[in-house]
């Protein structure tokens, strides 16, 4: 029982490193000088990896 509760408790941390890691990248994103890399089906930042969707 003690090993589930120490999971949970390292998903909890773990998550919310991942959303603080996701904000600091989405302002990383927001402030980069984009240089892309375009293929068929999308373009990707060489800078910051930022891809967007060139499939509609």
């Amino acid at each position: 029982m003690s090993e589930s509760i120490r999971l949970r408790e390292e998903i909890s941390r773990l998550q919310s490193e991942l959303e603080k890691h996701q904000k600091l990248l989405h302002q990383l994103q927001k402030k980069c000088v984009h240089d892309f890399q375009v293929t068929v089906l999308a373009r990707t930042c060489t800078k910051c990896l930022r891809t967007e969707s060139l499939y509609y």
